[in-house]
């Protein structure tokens, strides 16, 4: 009960007692007796007892029914899940009232609480599902090198997770210059697509518009006529289209088209877009590789055509020899048909010459095509490597793994091309000696750095010998040298699986010196280098044929061991080049030993002593690593016209701290100088507008450039390049494609502290002089 009903009840009760002294009073007065005075006392008191406890009685039944409703709503509510609590109706406003209020407040407050928990429940469930469903897409791309197989794979995992009815995939391709949107998969719609559906130009239909506004289109279907799709017996209407252009570099390169039959939900959706935004680089992976198998393709078919060729060639030759041979013997019958003949014998020769001048024309082709070949390599090499070296630390991270295969692989595919390559340069003219002294006793040591692992893998013993009366220094070009042993070596160990690989190395004597050969007058003396090794052997009547490009002893598809056939060819032709051969000795079942004959040839064409060409600026890796730290902060230039090699070597110096700018020709290098300078260049040599070395000449024209370090970098491979690269103003210079390391120990070099970068300058003017 308030207090207004305590002053109200308080009121009644005086004017009850008022009016009941008033009746005694008038009760007195009328009888005149205190005797009936009593009587009429005794009768209101009763009344008066009676009516207060009646009073009291209602005031309390009212105040335990309100507090029983208020207990009977709090021993309903759930206070963990609930979301809708009830209410107490407020109907008074006594302390009861009050509490009532306070409930419904509470109950309020803990609708709000639990419905923000549930709401970040379903977010936290949600982000959950998105990134379980990323993880089980990102499986799906791996191990793939086919646009095909990766369109399969990918629309058959991305429609049931999104639950959509049909999933179609497009990828851009150029047909006759055009880009057109290709069909390349499908879920549940491929034969009912008509052909027309199966080709869009950019911006022909929605699927064409998507790829020209490179956002995600979502569009309803109308409920009166809605678009359906066929299921076997019947068809279901579809409620959404979703329209999903992939981008790379804002490039469309893929189209997915979804349909949903119920509505692509939020979370969905949002899996949707997070699949987008990252797609577009496993495409463009993928397709690069499609490219690069394609050109290997294109060089080994060019390579076929060539031999083909040259063996027409040879035959054309054989069969004009049998007619001059006719010619001859018809000579006698008549002068007039000696004459016609001599004239047919002209004309054939020109058209002979013409065709060995279009065999040369083909080789010289080859033996060039090595900078369209090196740039696009040397920009998977250097990513590769920069991928393998990243995060090594983390053990369940297969990044690293992946970037060393493909590392080796790039660099395996190198090599390839690389002893094509020489053999076309060889037969062009295009190989240069460079004579220098060699250490006879360092070149074992030197491919036991190479092959040591081999011998160890496999079981087999590798050891070498020198014999006493062998010099200590041999004059050739130690390279080629190299290469040629490389090749004896490899070749040895491939086709020996138990026993021993041996070099020996002893002087010539002339009877050892095959006949026919011609010394030359230059010659001091002559070595004998040979590896011998207890593998397979070879049939007699197989061991001239080794020699001969792109074959092998056993060339069908069953062979056991592998390879182009190349290595033996080029020993050959290098051994020639530098004024020696090679000779086999082969016993089937017992082994081989191949020696190569090379003489020291120790003064050049003008009498004088061979000095070694101008060494590359190096730093050992130990020195190396204490120095990076050096390259923090510091500016670098890139100038190139392909931008794989701008973003190669991005990823590479800005790894190290690096500030890196970039520039795609000569001119736009200079002006970016002018505007701010840089602590080192790095130029390309074969640019369009202004190529590398003019761009080096007018740097080296500023004088407060003279000191600028700028290292050329080219993927050329022909004689002199080095040194022209220094003579238009060079500090250093790498060819491509270029090794991690070997590029940071120059720059390393260059920036050093503890040597001027003038000086370095000088002294490879002095050394170029």
């Amino acid at each position: 009960m308030n207090y207004k009903n305590q002053q109200i009840f308080g009121f009644v009760s005086v004017l009850i007692v008022a009016i009941l002294f008033m009746a005694i009073e008038f009760m007195i007065s009328q009888n005149g007796s205190f005797a009936g005075r009593g009587v009429v006392v005794v009768v209101l008191s009763a009344i008066l007892i009676i009516l207060g406890i009646t009073i009291a009685v209602w005031t309390i039944k009212k105040t335990t029914r309100q507090l029983k409703q208020v207990t009977t709503v709090m021993e309903e509510m759930d206070f963990n899940t609930a979301e809708h609590l009830p209410r107490l109706q407020v109907v008074t406003g006594d302390e009861i009232g009050n509490i009532a209020v306070a409930f419904n407040k509470m109950s309020g407050a803990l609708e709000d609480h639990n419905r923000k928990a549930r709401e970040f429940n379903e977010q936290i469930e949600e982000s959950n599902w998105i990134q379980t469903q990323l993880a089980k897409m990102g499986t799906v791309y791996q191990n793939i090198n086919e646009i095909d197989d990766l369109a399969n794979r990918f629309i058959r995992e991305l429609t049931p997770i999104v639950d959509s009815a049909y999933g179609i995939f497009y990828f851009c391709e150029e047909k006759n210059g055009i880009p057109m949107l290709m069909h390349k998969a499908s879920y549940s719609t491929y034969h009912a697509m008509p052909d027309a559906m199966r080709q869009f130009q950019f911006g022909e239909g929605v699927v064409g518009q998507a790829a020209v506004e490179q956002t995600i289109m979502l569009m309803e279907s109308p409920s009166d006529h809605p678009i359906r799709i066929q299921t076997g017996a019947t068809s279901i209407p579809l409620k959404q289209i979703m329209l999903l252009p992939i981008l790379f570099e804002n490039r469309t390169v893929v189209v997915i088209e979804l349909g949903s039959i119920y509505g692509f939900s939020d979370k969905q959706q949002k899996l949707i877009e997070r699949v987008a935004s990252t797609f577009g680089v496993v495409v463009n992976n993928v397709d690069n590789r499609m490219q690069v198998d394609r050109l290997l393709r294109e060089a080994q078919t060019l390579t076929e055509e060539l031999q083909s060729q040259q063996e027409e060639l040879q035959a054309q030759q054989e069969e004009l020899q049998a007619t001059n041979e006719q010619l001859r013997e018809r000579n006698h019958y008549s002068e007039i048909k000696t004459e016609e003949l001599q004239i047919a014998q002209k004309e054939l020769q020109l058209y002979s010459e013409e065709l060995s001048r279009s065999s040369q024309y083909k080789s010289e082709f080859l033996a060039n095509m090595s900078h369209e070949l090196r740039t696009p390599l040397n920009s998977i090499l250097i990513l590769s490597q920069l991928i393998s070296e990243k995060d090594k630390t983390h053990e369940e991270d297969d990044t690293p793994h992946f970037g060393e295969v493909i590392h080796h692989s790039g660099q395996d595919l190198l090599n390839l091309i690389d002893d094509i390559l020489d053999l076309s340069k060889v037969e062009a003219g295009m190989v240069e000696v460079q004579r220098d002294s060699v250490s006879v006793y360092d070149l074992p040591e030197v491919m036991g750095y190479s092959f040591d692992k081999i011998a160890e893998q496999k079981g087999i013993a590798f050891s070498s010998n020198i014999d006493e009366n062998v010099p200590d220094v041999f004059y050739t070009d130690e390279k080629r040298l190299q290469q040629i042993m490389k090749n004896l070596l490899s070749n040895a160990f491939k086709f020996t699986s138990k026993g021993s690989v041996m070099i020996n190395i002893a002087l010539a004597d002339e009877s050892m010196v095959a006949k026919g050969y011609n010394v030359p007058e230059q010659m001091d003396y002559m070595l004998a280098i040979s590896v011998t090794d207890t593998g397979i052997g070879i049939k007699e009547d197989k061991q001239n044929l080794i020699f001969e490009a792109f074959q092998q002893e056993d060339g069908t598809t069953e062979r056991q061991y592998g390879g182009t056939g190349l290595g033996l060819s080029i020993c050959r032709e290098f051994s020639k080049l530098l004024g020696g051969y090679v000779t086999v000795q082969s016993e089937l079942g017992k082994g081989s030993t191949f020696t190569l004959y090379l003489p020291s040839l120790a003064i050049n064409e003008e009498g004088q002593p061979v000095t070694k060409p101008l060494p590359l600026t190096w730093m050992d890796q130990e020195e190396q690593q204490d120095s990076l730290a050096r390259l923090q902060g510091k500016s670098v230039l890139v100038v190139d016209d392909d931008l794989r090699n701008i973003f190669a070597l991005e990823g590479v110096l800005k790894g190290k701290g690096m500030h890196v700018r970039s520039a795609q020709n000569g001119e736009e290098a200079i002006a970016l100088l002018n505007a701010e300078s840089a602590d080192i260049v790095l130029m390309d040599m074969m640019m369009p507008i202004m190529d590398g070395y003019e761009a080096m000449r007018w740097i080296r024209m500023e004088e407060k450039w003279k000191n600028l370090p700028i290292i050329a970098l080219t993927a050329k491979a022909m004689k002199d390049d080095r040194e022209l690269c220094i003579e238009a103003g060079a500090s250093d210079y790498i060819s491509k494609p270029m090794n991690v390391e070997q590029l940071l120990s120059v720059i390393l070099v260059w920036l050093s502290d503890w040597e001027h970068p003038q000086t370095l300058y000088n002294q490879n003017q002095k050394q170029q002089q």
